[in-house]
């Protein structure tokens, strides 16, 4: 690895260079070189040491403007850092920049009115996925090495799908929410993006662990995220589910996910057909419950500054506030059967495996995200309400347009360190994850 401070000054020149068009960032972290330089002059502080990381802006940074990709939070800057972000800087991280972010982490597209239209460095005329579309994006471009994202349907795995790189929808309650701006308090988590999986791993491992201050935290030991990298993956039991998620592919999509599957039993894996666990409720559930916390969040302020939100997310907001009670309650009961359901399938399984996304990379077309957001979601639901991990790893490039594809690797709950383990000898038996824009090289 290159000096610590030389790597600052060029991720910091490629962000001067193109953010102007990709708009990853909304701000750029100047004071972050002061730690690069105390870091470069002093002995390893953990296992991040001197790593250029990029925090999506719903997280809090202290000193350091937390905005929520919104207008009404432009002048928030905190006080105490997000116990994530605590946790990077004592294991030697430099947080370089606070990442663009669908407004109040609303939508699957990270075109915010307020802090620009996020792009996509494969295509700048298409969209980066959300609503941590500028963590996917800021990696992509160069900007840091690692980012941290939030994943309340799909937030990380849908924009670490569509530019290329891993991104872990944890087990709920083994990182911590303390200091991050909710969307959906039940349904919550934030996420380790990267390009390699042993570097998203280590930052996995970093960022979990219990915290009292946070009331869904939880105080279970799992083994870190870290734990099996370079281990073979010879008698996995991988189950690949017989519908839904197969259903309604984009051919190019298709192409490269059979590849995958069958990429499967050569890694000595054992795959096993997985039948149907009521996945295709998920939406229905998730667009219950989660529309409905967030309203709960949201309601006194909508009420006053109701034209600070923008029609999009003022929409949802509104929705969730026609949701009733009992509707609430089906929902909250059906997840807690559906956790269950679940569990028991993956007592028999080490993994399953499914597309991230069924579509191609869609083009941008405008801020109102709600149709985009369902159409590239549309798959992602079912994981969503699961309580376990799953993570998007990148197994290749659309054969048509060009852009990734990912596919989600899913375990039971605290097993992060088996998809770490897959995805890790994925990537040493293939070189997608090496690829890069030909425009940002």
């Amino acid at each position: 690895m290159t000096g610590i401070l030389e790597r600052w000054d060029f991720a910091h020149a490629r962000y001067l260079e193109r953010d102007d068009e990709l708009r990853a960032v909304i701000t750029w972290d100047d004071a972050s070189r002061e730690r690069a330089v105390e870091l470069e002059r002093s002995e390893s502080r953990g296992p991040l040491h001197g790593v250029l990381v990029g925090v999506k802006d719903n997280i809090d940074t202290a000193r350091l403007r937390t905005t929520a990709g919104s207008a009404i939070l432009d002048q928030n800057v905190p006080d105490s850092d997000a116990t994530v972000v605590r946790r990077l800087r004592a294991a030697g991280a430099v947080v370089v920049a606070k990442l663009n972010l669908a407004e109040f982490a609303w939508g699957g597209t990270t075109q915010n009115r307020v802090y620009g239209s996020c792009r996509n460095p494969w295509d700048t005329d298409r969209i980066p996925g959300g609503s941590s579309g500028g963590s996917g994006a800021a990696l992509i471009a160069g900007y840091c090495d690692l980012a941290l994202g939030t994943d309340t349907g799909a937030s990380v795995r849908l924009p670490a799908s569509v530019n290329g790189v891993l991104g872990l929808r944890p087990t709920f309650g083994s990182v911590s929410n303390h200091g991050v701006f909710p969307t959906a308090l039940t349904q919550d988590t934030v996420g380790a993006m990267g390009r390699t999986a042993a570097e998203t791993a280590r930052l996995a491992a970093v960022i979990a662990g219990y915290d009292p201050a946070d009331p869904n935290s939880t105080n279970e030991v799992f083994e870190p995220a870290d734990a099996r990298l370079g281990q073979d993956t010879d008698g996995l039991r991988v189950g690949v589910p017989e519908s839904f998620f197969f259903d309604d592919l984009d051919p190019g999509v298709a192409a490269r996910v059979e590849e995958f599957l069958t990429w499967l039993p050569r890694a000595g894996t054992v795959v096993v057909p997985v039948a149907d666990f009521q996945q295709a409720e998920a939406f229905r559930h998730w667009s219950t419950i989660v529309p409905a916390e967030g309203a709960a969040h949201h309601e006194d302020r909508l009420r006053a500054r109701a034209d600070d939100y923008s029609e999009d997310v003022r929409g949802r907001l509104r929705a969730g506030l026609e949701i009733t009670g009992p509707e609430l309650a089906r929902s909250l009961a059906w997840r807690r059967a559906y956790r269950r359901r679940l569990a028991l399938v993956l007592d028999d399984l080490d993994l399953i495996v499914s597309p991230t996304v069924a579509a191609d990379v869609p083009p941008i077309i405008g801020t109102d995200s709600r149709a985009q957001t369902a159409a590239l979601g549309a798959i992602t639901y079912p994981w969503a309400l699961h309580d376990g991990p799953t993570l998007n790893l990148p197994i290749g490039l659309h054969p048509v347009s060009g852009l990734p594809v990912g596919m989600a690797l899913t375990a039971a709950r605290g097993r992060e360190s088996t998809l770490f383990q897959v995805a890790d000898r994925y990537q040493r038996d293939t070189d997608w994850h090496t690829l890069t824009p030909h425009r940002y090289p």
